[in-house]
């Protein structure tokens, strides 16, 4: 738990013997009560509410860094809290509709946004970040992009700025709506990291004037003066951003000092800017690599010199940065938000390791920001996910807080069946699953947060584990789910995989046999159905069962078939017509038989942008019904 600010620490008790520091209750600074505010922002009719979210960012700095996640496809903070068991200090989010404008399509997915910020904010007590993949004004079809296959070419930013001219009333309608939307999150007192614009110096959006880059300094300007003077939309925090690479200058820089010169031509001035952040993704050229390797101290060095005196952070990267080496080294970054969860490009050990880290503060060790009661929070810690338990004994441990110290109660529950892709689901939907769920007990919760549980004389089978913890005013939240086999013994794990193909993006077929539910064989995407996955057990076995846990692409038509020598198949079962968005798991039961190969034959894919992903393929000589 964060305590801050000045002033001497006391402590409160809750009824279940948690140590709670009382300067936590009360946003843990008096200053806020006397709005004696360290931090003069931009907008100098901030409310409260984002002002002391600068405050607290700008205590921070040096010490700590805040964890972030960019709200980007499955990258959502409920997917962090069940892969790592943390949620993060920030959730993002954008204000692109992602369909044609004005559609009822479009208006659903920007309402969706305000509501999950709202709830972000006032339940969770975590602190929103939007971006904007602005559609390219001047046309209902346009993209943010400029450039082939899914650009849809530059607009004339010199024109766009200048009242009278179609496209200067064309951008004014855009911003009109998403100063509507806006408005409902200043209604709620809701305040916002707004980083409008983004990768502004990159090249591949229309918003940056390759050839006049003023224009889009003018552009910044204009949404401000908009959005704040005559919107009256004073919950922003304005965060610029730059690319991790510009391609707009030509001949390119070819010294440090003239890659910091161009691109200052695109920053709005001091006056327009919070916050002054940059999207690290790997740039050999200027001097740092992937996100496990180092702390962008170089990238650091290239926004000081562009945003002098501003507080900087990273507001995407693959994943978070390396917190040994920004522990030992630093820069003070403020905050560093991954835009993946899990592949390739953020493996789940490298989340766990991150969010889980000292150096990096998630949401449970947030003050209460916003002066209310906000959610508590709780983790399963032990066993992990995934985990193979051949005993009828299941030990449980974990930690629960509320930074409100009104911690409630806090129970186990478990769900006898199918694994569920948790990660792509919300609270509410993971809350009305456990509804009628067995309940395994109440937790005794010490005053470190601790607790551990033994779950006994468990019946052989495979399950799904979570903790909810409540508190005082009824607030309840869910724990990351944990997923078990208990008392089974899984014979494909460890054996020997092959497949009919793997895409380069993917990982091979041995990972949809090694016990970890968010490793992922993907096939290839440009390879003609049917396709296949094969294990070796090494041995004819008796064998009556399979599960398969697939991802989002997974089969619609597939059977499950056996050979005693790989070259003979027999079919054992068929599934035709599955339809379920979230992948999740299917158990399929059959007549005994004697093999030593098990392969999953697909036929018919359920997308068009993937072919077939399985996390976990499982071969079981017995699967009790549940």
């Amino acid at each position: 738990m964060a305590c801050w600010g000045e002033g001497t620490v006391k402590v409160y008790v809750t009824p279940i013997g948690l140590i709670v520091p009382l300067a936590c209750l009360l946003v843990c600074s008096s200053n806020f009560q006397k709005q004696g505010w360290r931090i003069e922002p931009v907008d100098r009719d901030l409310i409260p509410e984002a002002r002391r979210v600068l405050e607290y960012l700008k205590s921070v700095q040096g010490k700590k860094m805040l964890s972030g996640i960019s709200g980007s496809q499955d990258a959502q903070p409920w997917a962090v809290l069940h892969m790592t068991g943390r949620e993060p200090a920030i959730a993002g989010g954008d204000m692109a509709g992602w369909h044609r404008k004005g559609s009822p399509l479009y208006h659903q997915v920007l309402q969706r946004t305000v509501d999950r910020a709202i709830y972000w904010w006032r339940k969770k007590g975590g602190i929103v970040a939007l971006q904007w993949h602005w559609m390219k004004p001047c046309n209902p079809e346009g993209r943010a992009w400029v450039d082939p296959p899914r650009g849809t070419g530059p607009l004339d930013l010199a024109k766009a700025i200048t009242p009278g001219t179609e496209e200067h009333q064309a951008l004014m309608e855009d911003l009109k709506v998403t100063a509507d939307y806006l408005q409902q999150l200043a209604e709620a007192r809701v305040p916002v990291l707004w980083r409008p614009l983004h990768e502004i110096d990159g090249g591949w959006f229309w918003w940056t004037d390759r050839e006049k880059p003023e224009n889009t300094a003018a552009l910044w300007r204009l949404m401000f003066n908009y959005f704040v003077k005559e919107r009256k939309l004073h919950n922003l925090i304005w965060v610029y951003n730059a690319a991790h690479v510009s391609h707009t200058r030509k001949p390119p820089a070819k010294t440090f000092e003239e890659e910091v010169a161009h691109r200052k031509r695109y920053y709005p001035g001091d006056e327009y800017v919070d916050i002054a952040s940059i999207d690290t993704y790997p740039n050999p050229k200027l001097g740092w690599g992937n996100c496990q390797e180092d702390a962008r101290k170089r990238a650091y060095e290239l926004m000081q010199l562009i945003a002098p005196g501003k507080m900087l952070a990273i507001a995407e990267d693959a994943g978070l940065i390396n917190p040994d080496v920004a522990q030992r080294e630093g820069p003070a970054w403020l905050y560093c938000s991954a835009w993946w969860v899990g592949g390739k490009s953020n493996p789940v050990d490298w989340m766990r390791k991150t969010f889980n880290h000292e150096h990096y503060l998630t949401l449970d060790e947030l003050p209460v920001l916003t002066g209310g009661n906000v959610m508590p929070n709780v983790r399963i810690v032990k066993p992990v996910d995934g985990a193979s338990i051949l005993d009828s004994k299941v030990s449980l441990s974990g930690f629960a807080s509320d930074r409100n110290g009104n911690l409630r109660r806090v129970t186990l529950y478990a769900i006898r069946g199918a694994w569920r892709n948790w990660f792509l689901r919300d609270d509410k939907e993971v809350l009305e699953a456990f509804q009628e769920s067995k309940r395994l007990g109440e937790l005794k919760v010490r005053s470190d947060g601790s607790w551990d549980f033994i779950w006994d004389n468990v019946a052989p089978g495979i399950y799904n584990v979570v903790a909810l913890a409540e508190d005082s005013e009824g607030l309840v939240a869910c724990s990351n789910a944990v997923r078990v086999t208990v008392g089974l013994k899984n014979l494909a794990l460890g054996a020997k995989a092959t497949a009919s193909s793997t895409s380069r993006w993917g990982e091979p077929p041995e990972t949809a046999i090694d016990g970890d539910p968010y490793t992922m064989w993907w096939s290839d995407n440009d390879q003609p159905d049917p396709q296949w996955l094969m294990v070796d057990l090494g041995k004819e076995c008796n064998v009556s069962a399979v599960t398969v846990l697939w991802w989002k692409a997974y089969a619609k038509d597939y059977t499950i078939e056996v050979s005693s020598d790989a070259r003979s198949w027999h079919e054992v079962a068929r599934v035709t017509g599955r339809n379920k968005y979230h992948g999740d798991m299917d158990m399929l039961r059959f007549k005994p038989v004697r093999a030593r190969f098990v392969r999953l034959h697909c036929t018919k894919r359920a997308v068009t942008w993937q072919a077939y992903t399985v996390f976990e393929f499982g071969v079981w000589e017995h699967l009790p019904e549940h």
